[in-house]
């Protein structure tokens, strides 16, 4: 039984694809990764920001995206010599633009077609699952920690899996018990800055962080941002996190391009910190997914400031930079079984749901 999971995380960068066979136990088959038109990720980032777009713009990034989605589908597929026959849904994420669950409307918006991904690929697709978290009183993200738990059960507990997107996320495991929320920012804070001083889309292995060096007092004056210190469920994004937000702090002026973006690589680290000690009394070991743990630089200084073993995923058979494709597979699977989960510890939804709306073609 073969599912294909789509993702576009919060790091804006392009599409996660994820072939996954769930007839026995579940085993990735391929994966890809198709990069956004660098046009198409400016308009992004600018919808993201809150930058001035119509409605009719944002209804043709919103078939465009579907369009993109289709061809990565297709792509996979004809890596692997499969046909739609072959596929029994598509978990479709979509690219988030706009998340506020706390509004006085409680709100989330992920944009990429799934009609048009269902009806040009043929393949029944599952998406809308922050959208049902949301209506149920939940948060709507992160949706990864039931997953964690289910991948990484075999493991000695408790433990704690930290993802590194664009935001940062953690799953904290002890047996039959989960709980995860977001921490705040990981990748994507430098991300933004590297971008507007180097016009990188990057910091590789974290090197020009590493030439830098923490600046105190703007350290203190990010970390005393109110969501860090907000009690779980919590979940958050660059609408809150991105470059308005740095530059709110005066310090920000009159620093060195290097050391800020040093400054924000700690922001990520004292943030992650901080919530793993709010809820986990033990010294866990830490298994890290997304983007960030190939992030060398970042990577050691987590090993350092939380002196406990923490590895990426790949050293336990699941692909790091996949594994939220690889959910949205999971996501699928388990709309087709019919399966209600109970995500009230991670999102603070009102009882447990069937997650995901079918689109098929």
């Amino acid at each position: 039984m073969y599912f294909i999971g789509v993702m576009s995380g919060t790091s804006c960068d392009g599409i996660d694809v994820a072939l996954v066979d769930f007839n026995q136990g579940m085993q990735t088959l391929a994966t890809l990764f198709v990069k956004y038109p660098e046009d198409l990720r400016v308009q992004l980032l600018h919808v993201i920001g809150k930058e001035s777009l119509n409605i009719g713009q944002l209804s043709e990034l919103d078939a465009r995206l579907g369009q993109l989605y289709v061809k990565a589908v297709n792509q996979l597929l004809e890596q692997k010599s499969l046909t739609k026959a072959d596929i029994k849904a598509i978990g479709l994420h979509g690219q988030t633009v706009y998340h506020d669950p706390d509004g006085v409307f409680a709100n989330t918006l992920q944009i990429g077609s799934a009609a048009i991904v269902a009806q040009q690929t043929g393949i029944t697709t599952v998406a809308n699952f922050r959208q049902m978290d949301v209506a149920a009183g939940g948060q709507g993200a992160p949706l990864a920690p039931v997953f964690h738990q289910q991948v990484f059960s075999k493991l000695n507990t408790p433990l704690v899996v930290l993802n590194l997107g664009g935001i940062a996320n953690i799953s904290v495991i002890d047996g039959d018990k989960v709980i995860g929320f977001d921490t705040g920012p990981a990748n994507c804070l430098m991300d933004e800055w590297i971008h507007k001083q180097k016009g990188l889309e990057y910091d590789e292995n974290g090197a020009w962080a590493k030439q830098g060096a923490v600046i105190p007092n703007l350290l203190a004056t990010m970390m005393s941002e109110p969501f860090f210190s907000q009690p779980f469920p919590k979940s958050t994004g660059r609408e809150l996190f991105n470059l308005e937000w740095v530059f709110k702090h005066q310090e920000v002026e009159q620093a060195v391009a290097v050391d800020v973006q040093r400054t924000l690589l700690q922001v990520s680290i004292e943030s992650i910190k901080k919530a793993i000690y709010q809820v986990s009394s033990e010294k866990s070991a830490i298994i890290v997914c997304g983007g960030g743990a190939y992030n060398q630089f970042f990577m050691e200084q987590l090993k350092k400031e939380l002196d406990v073993s923490v590895e990426a995923s790949d050293s336990y058979g699941v692909q790091a930079n996949y594994v939220e494709a690889v959910l949205m597979a999971w996501l699928a699977f388990q709309h087709s079984l019919g399966k209600r989960m109970d995500l009230s510890l991670i999102t603070g939804c009102d009882k447990p749901h069937l997650y995901g709306v079918s689109f098929t073609a």
